[in-house]
């Protein structure tokens, strides 16, 4: 696999230097994409790298280092507790974040408004049938609390 090794401290720093006011995460995944995929990379390189990332934010977040908020991640000055610690992802939590906020990053202009709804409902309601708090959750997805109401109470 050509894809280099990516690690919550080098990431954090590139949010401190780089982007101290915040940046959007589809933009921080292309940025490390062209640093990270050569192009004799195999197909689904970029993928990996997402995968990487978004596990490495998840990290970043649960350390009180960044926040996530509707797909704008902003590093803090100083490390801080969050107020409801998250509990710890299992593998199908994960792979329901991960499509989460995938489909979030492939969100331009609202085209694929239905599915990234779907992805973020699949999500909260796999995380509170797991016993997740929906501020937990919320948190997790980085949308408020009110927003993840209105997606579970909605139609589908």
């Amino acid at each position: 696999m050509a894809v280099g090794r990516l690690s919550g401290q080098w990431i954090w720093e590139i949010l401190r230097a780089n982007y101290p006011g915040g940046v959007v995460r589809r933009r921080l995944l292309d940025d490390f994409s062209a640093l990270l995929v050569s192009p004799r990379s195999s197909p689904g390189a970029k993928g990996r790298v997402a995968r990487r990332l978004y596990s490495k934010l998840d990290f970043l977040q649960r350390r009180g280092l960044i926040t996530q908020e509707e797909g704008i991640i902003r590093p803090l000055a100083a490390p801080k507790r969050p107020d409801e610690p998250l509990p710890i992802l299992g593998p199908i939590l994960q792979k329901k974040l991960f499509l989460a906020m995938l489909a979030e990053d492939r969100n331009v202009n609202g085209e694929n408004a239905a599915r990234l709804r779907t992805a973020r409902w699949e999500f909260l309601a796999c995380a509170t049938e797991a016993g997740w708090s929906l501020l937990q959750a919320s948190g997790a997805l980085g949308i408020s609390r009110a927003k993840a109401c209105e997606l579970l109470e909605g139609p589908r």
